[in-house]
């Protein structure tokens, strides 16, 4: 076991500074890939530390089914190319695969590993910062005011610090410090993010029950909160955005054709793998956005197509009905196992993985790339600690 926290511990320290913070400087997009590469490898070797209980080897076999049925389906129906379905199949395998492994090896990091862990990750967040304040030409592109990549090393930085520090009001305000620093990439989203982080760690004293009056409409208040402060992106994407008059914005286009896919044009079960939304579909131009007429709007055309995976919902239309089935399966399941984490610490941060991938993918396609999955290794690793706590019980009590 030692072995695997190890493997996790420089996992961390490369992932960090690689896949997020410095992936655009080096021009080199294939890091995060060759990470879970590894990753894979790493665990075919650990095969008999694996956690292998029913219930979690019932769903990842239910997914990997998934996925081989997807792979055959979008072969037949041939909405795009073989590459272009391959390109997105690894895509689309990245963050369940990372999500999946780190969930079933279980690391268990000493306080020395941690030590480290944190303090790479907030060393190149302060670098990031630092040279995005005063030399931004040097990690982005000229006249660039926002930075997607610098809220979510914030983000990510913010919640390893407070999940491996010694809880005290002095190293929770430094988490909190974190993420206001963060309010430096202008990103709206990352505003919203900021808010639930904050209510998080200062309210939220137990587990949160969603069926009770009270907490829905704390959450309702939190919501208005968040809106508040994101109103002004908002308002563009999602309320002018899917008016008549504003049809030729990229976001709002993808989002309602992305609807007509799924819930008309091909159900149940969507348009296949590499035909939408995502990064595959900007490598292999997909023949949609000439149906849907979407290579007449500015950042959705073959010779500019960097709004292609602008976020990540729509690209839920590759799978239709039956995807955004298990899709939401998937989600819920998270849900019930938060609410079995025993420390409170863990299940604050593991619901904040979760509020990250769901606010991020309004307006980001973080959740299939490398940037995404911090998220998911934080995820993983904070179910894991309830599952550690209860064995250590069980062996307690023998």
């Amino acid at each position: 076991m030692r072995g695997i926290a190890k493997f996790y511990t420089w996992f961390w320290i490369i992932y960090f500074p690689v896949c997020i913070a410095f992936t655009e400087v080096v021009n080199f997009d294939w890091s995060d890939e060759i990470l879970t590469v590894l990753l894979l490898l790493y665990a075919m070797t650990k095969q008999r530390f694996l956690v292998k209980d029913k219930k979690r080897m019932m769903e990842i076999n239910i997914y990997i089914g998934l996925m081989i049925f997807y792979l055959g389906y979008s072969m037949m129906i041939r909405v795009t190319t073989t590459r272009g379905v391959m390109l997105d199949l690894f895509q689309q395998l990245r963050p369940y695969a990372v999500f999946y492994l780190t969930w079933m090896m279980a690391p268990q990091f000493s306080q020395r590993q941690q030590k480290h862990i944190k303090w790479v990750m907030l060393l190149t967040f302060m670098v990031y910062l630092v040279a995005f304040k005063f030399k931004p030409s040097l990690i982005a592109y000229d006249g660039m005011t926002e930075s997607a990549a610098l809220g979510q090393l914030a983000l990510c930085c913010a919640m390893i610090y407070y999940l491996f520090s010694k809880q005290t009001t002095k190293n929770r305000n430094i988490a909190i410090i974190i993420m206001l620093l963060g309010l430096v990439s202008g990103k709206s989203k990352y505003f919203g993010e900021c808010v639930c982080f904050i209510a998080l760690v200062m309210f939220v004293k137990s587990r949160i029950k969603f069926t009770s009056v009270s907490t829905l409409l704390k959450l309702a208040a939190l919501g208005a909160v968040v809106i508040f402060f994101t109103w002004t992106k908002f308002n563009a994407y999602y309320v002018e955005g899917f008016q008549e008059d504003a049809q030729a914005m990229a976001r709002p286009a993808t989002y309602e054709t992305g609807m007509q896919i799924m819930f008309h044009d091909y159900v149940p079960f969507g348009s296949g793998l590499g035909s939408f939304g995502t990064a595959a579909t900007a490598k292999e131009y997909s023949p949609l956005y000439f149906k849907y007429h979407l290579n007449e709007i500015w950042g959705l055309d073959p010779t500019n197509p960097m709004f292609l995976a602008d976020a990540f919902y729509p690209t839920l239309a590759e799978f239709g009905i039956v995807g955004l089935f298990f899709f939401l399966w998937f989600w819920k399941r998270r849900l019930w196992e938060c609410n079995k984490i025993p420390n409170i610490v863990y299940y604050r941060m593991a619901l904040m993985a979760i509020l990250a991938l769901a606010l991020e993918s309004t307006a980001d396609s973080s959740y299939l790339s490398g940037k995404g999955m911090g998220y998911f290794l934080v995820l993983a690793l904070c179910l894991n600690s309830g599952r550690q706590q209860m064995n250590c019980s069980k062996r307690s009590l023998r």
